[in-house]
């Protein structure tokens, strides 16, 4: 019997022997499909996409819809070789060029099903919220949108209130042949639902005005303003800059410069917010403090030159949203300024800092209620 190294040269000797014999050729792995049982490539769809962070039963939630056609021709398709950017309709409704013909591999106008889960179960344990319309899609394509769907009224045994989820079902009518159906769901999307109605909740978070501020200091204030609550505020708003003498807004204090928000302020039930921000410590971080830019519930206000008031020589200057109460907001804060700053004389008869005008030289108007500050 020969010993293993006996063998493996007498096999080494047989292949010298063998002259212009090449070494069988290792074929690579192929992981792409190249055409389908039919005998050419099909569409393939997934889907995933944004959720606004709250809503309430019967009320509406903005959706950001990311819809995907995987798919690609892997076959020679001389009739679609031209891109679908460069396809017009004459004016007979036919296609220019005339030859153009869309690719197998092409996905036409479709749907995409909305269903509403409770957290932790599966999407046989939801309920179907709406349907959205998709638009077509050539191959290996992208195409995002934004659609609001309407919630039902609550379910039975679902929960009053707490954690849901969103999830998205491409292609939700099969009108599209498509060659694979298992990534046509998306990942679940994160939604809090509040049992009562979604009201909208306004809050001044930015009073930008120079530090130190003196009677009669000029200021261009810079103000922002936000809806932390599920709803949006749909009518024109007024943001007002008041002098008070004390950080409440009653009797003594003074609308020192008034402005409107045209059209409202969106609410959070209308702001779709990446999923990957909201898991864990940072979905929780983001509950706590609901201020989501760009596309935000956040309403920038530029002010123009304003005098402050010249006397008395200590007060409060801050925000107050809808001074008037002409709308009658809920979850207001009661007769407070918001962001108040101390307004007070420096010492003696010291020139004010980072003044860009002169003191006015009229009487402030609007009072709110009482006899108004700054009458010299």
């Amino acid at each position: 019997m020969l010993s293993r190294d006996s063998f493996r040269s007498r096999q080494a000797r047989r292949a010298r022997r063998r002259i212009g014999l090449a070494a069988p050729e290792r074929l690579e792995d192929r992981q792409l499909m190249a055409y389908s049982g039919l005998g050419f490539s099909l569409a393939d769809l997934s889907v995933t996409g944004q959720s606004a962070t709250t809503a309430s039963w019967g009320g509406p939630l903005t959706l950001q819809v990311t819809l995907q056609n995987v798919g690609a021709s892997t076959i020679i398709e001389p009739t679609s070789l031209v891109p679908a950017s460069q396809v017009q309709v004459g004016p007979d409704g036919l296609n220019v060029p005339s030859y153009y013909t869309p690719s197998q591999s092409d996905a036409p106008d479709t749907t995409v099903g909305v269903f509403l889960v409770p957290r932790g179960r599966g999407l046989a344990s939801g309920v179907q919220v709406g349907v959205i319309e998709a638009p077509s899609l050539s191959q290996n394509n992208i195409e995002q949108f934004e659609a609001t769907v309407t919630l039902p009224d609550r379910p039975a045994g679902f929960p009053a209130s707490g954690g849901y989820t969103i999830r998205l079902v491409a292609n939700f009518d099969r009108s599209v042949l498509e060659s694979n159906y298992r990534n046509n769901v998306s990942p679940p999307l994160d939604v809090r639902i509040t049992p009562t109605p979604a009201t909208p909740a306004i809050r001044a978070i930015t009073f930008d005005a120079p530090g130190g501020l003196v009677p009669g200091q000029v200021i261009a204030p810079y103000i922002q303003i936000a809806n932390l609550g599920a709803a949006a505020l749909t009518s024109d708003l007024e943001v007002a800059v008041v002098a008070s003498t004390t950080p409440d807004f009653n009797l003594g204090s003074t609308v020192v410069s008034l402005y409107t928000i045209g059209g409202g302020v969106p609410g959070l039930n209308s702001l779709p917010l990446p999923n990957a921000a909201r898991h864990g410590r940072g979905f929780r971080a983001l509950q706590r403090n609901n201020i989501i830019t760009p596309r935000s519930n956040v309403i920038a206000i530029q002010g123009t030159n304003v005098a402050l008031p010249t006397s008395p020589a200590s007060y409060f200057v801050g925000i107050v949203i809808d001074p008037f109460n002409k709308l009658n907001l809920p979850n207001q804060p009661a007769n407070r300024l918001d962001l108040p700053q101390r307004v007070s004389t420096v010492s003696g008869d010291v020139a004010p800092g980072g003044v860009v005008g002169g003191a006015s030289p009229f009487a402030f108007e609007n009072p709110v209620n009482g006899l108004p500050i700054g009458i010299v």
